[in-house]
């Protein structure tokens, strides 16, 4: 019991540390539209499958923050992403939105 809670503190902080960041930042969820309507935080909705069409959109940030459900799909995102080269552009992977909305 003990692993777990010390596990979510440690997500949490993380998550929490990420959404500080200095310059043109943006936050992207990219759970499925009709997800996304059933409720979000701040930022805006890319659905995963659609990040490659928004790659030129999303590159004129200093920081990008994916966000999801789970942040399962947020880290995929922040991988591809961060594949590509030639950039300068930040890319985070933020966990899950509701964690992400609570932070200071």
């Amino acid at each position: 019991m003990k692993i777990v809670l010390f596990l979510l503190i440690s997500i949490m902080l993380l998550a929490c540390d990420q959404k500080s960041t200095n310059g043109n930042t943006i936050v992207v969820d990219v759970r499925p539209e009709l997800t996304w309507k059933q409720g979000h935080g701040q930022g805006i909705n890319i659905p995963l499958p659609e990040l490659e069409k928004h790659k030129t959109e999303l590159l004129q940030y200093d920081t990008v923050i994916f966000v999801c459900e789970t942040g399962q799909s947020a880290q995929q995102a922040t991988s591809y992403m961060n594949a590509q080269k030639g950039h300068e552009t930040v890319f985070k992977n933020g966990v899950s939105w509701t964690n992400y909305q609570d932070c200071p």
